[in-house]
């Protein structure tokens, strides 16, 4: 019997517990909130893209990789998410690709992408305050 009685405190002391660890989480900074550290450099040479692929203003391509038949591009963009998101979205139509989704949340956002013999999307992610990162993935058609 003195076991049972004791389950009702270790819940208690569990959910106590459990609480003050997400009212943590709740005080730090989001990203958009936090100083940016330096940034890395960009790549040497430009990144192997499809032809007319869109590069929006502030934009800094730091490295390729391959993945399969998928390039992988990444960088950042100087400045908030909402631009980045922004720009790359009337970057696409303004070359002539078609914007096949988009979505935008507190701290990131992604556009896909179709054109120029190729489907694919940026990926951003608010990093710091004047910073987005960018993951562009491009796969062949």
């Amino acid at each position: 019997m003195s076991r049972i009685a004791g389950v009702p405190i270790v819940f208690a002391v569990l959910l106590v517990a459990g609480c003050g660890s997400s009212s943590e989480k709740k005080s730090e900074p989001g990203n958009a909130e936090k100083e940016c550290g330096p940034a890395l450099p960009a790549m040497a040479g430009s990144p192997t893209v499809p032809p007319k692929f869109p590069t929006p203003a502030s934009v800094t391509y730091t490295g390729e990789s391959k993945a399969g038949p998928s390039t992988i591009v990444k960088g950042y963009r100087n400045g908030e998410l909402a631009d980045a998101f922004d720009s790359y979205k009337s970057a696409f139509d303004s070359a002539g690709y078609s914007v096949t989704h988009d979505e935008k949340e507190a701290d990131d956002a992604e556009v896909n992408f179709e054109g120029g013999k190729s489907t694919g999307q940026v990926k951003m992610i608010q990093l710091c305050k004047d910073r987005t990162s960018l993951a562009i993935t491009i796969r062949p058609q």
